[in-house]
């Protein structure tokens, strides 16, 4: 079942401020960002981005393991209820933003089991259709244990990822959520995703496997593999290839380098 879940009101735009967002929708973001901010090392935002949570609840919202989810979902006062609360009376507001900018609704339920998944009531669906707003919903595992290293060497992915340029941003908030559907993969040991600094919509992803068959037959050939494909391959163009590798030689310890 769905034990926690959270909720978000993302607005992006490559053109128009993240400040303008707040005195039409009246609501002050939980975070915000504005084209030419500057972040990481030396790098530089290519857009705006406001973000709005709401307060956290006591609920869930959805449990779909039991014949009664409807009313689990009436009952219990999820993110994404809070989060409707807080949108109430502005759907014209939005209709005005989405002039000049992409708007999205983001709701993951973090599940104890792999049956979990959520379901909305009919008022919510007539609720999220007067807002107008694209709606992303992902449901996945609790934080993974993620098992010791083994003795074996295991292989190294890795690829280029050409993110579209003004949409980092987007990106790295998908890749957030990405990161946790991949680290419950068997076989999978660690990843690294790094940013270009010559090129800043390149990103360098790492990820270590126990084996090819890991990524390859493994997490390629599942369903979570479905739900990291759809909320990053939107964002490449053109599409990255894949390389993997294999070791040949170990990081030499500080105390030995030259």
């Amino acid at each position: 079942m769905i034990t926690s879940d959270k909720a978000s009101l993302a607005v992006f735009s490559e053109t128009h401020s993240a400040s303008a967002v707040s005195g039409i929708l009246g609501l002050e973001p939980s975070r915000s960002y504005e084209r030419g901010d500057r972040h990481g090392r030396g790098l530089v935002r290519a857009g705006s981005g406001w973000i709005f949570h709401p307060p956290e609840t006591g609920g869930a919202g959805a449990d779909a393991d039991s014949d009664s989810a409807a009313d689990s979902a009436a009952d219990d006062d999820s993110q994404l209820d809070a989060l409707l609360r807080a949108l109430r009376g502005k759907a014209s507001a939005l209709a005005e933003l989405r002039e000049n900018y992409d708007i999205e609704i983001g709701y993951t339920g973090f599940s104890d089991s792999e049956r979990g998944s959520f379901s909305f009531s009919a008022d919510t669906i007539a609720q999220l259709g007067e807002l107008g707003c694209g709606l992303l919903g992902t449901v996945h595992l609790e934080e993974p244990e993620i098992a010791p290293e083994s003795d074996s060497a295991g292989v190294l992915e890795q690829v280029v990822l050409p993110v579209i340029a003004g949409r980092e941003a987007e990106f790295e908030a998908a890749f957030a959520v990405a990161k946790r559907i991949i680290a419950g993969a068997a076989g999978f040991r660690s990843l690294r995703l790094s940013r270009g600094i010559e090129r800043p919509n390149e990103y360098l992803l790492l990820v270590e496997w126990d084996s090819l068959e890991a990524h390859e037959s493994g997490f390629r050939g599942s369903a979570a593999y479905d739900q990291w494909r759809a909320l990053l391959h939107r964002f490449y163009e053109p599409f990255p290839e894949v390389a993997h590798f294999a070791p040949v030689a170990g990081a030499l310890p500080a105390a030995y380098r030259l």
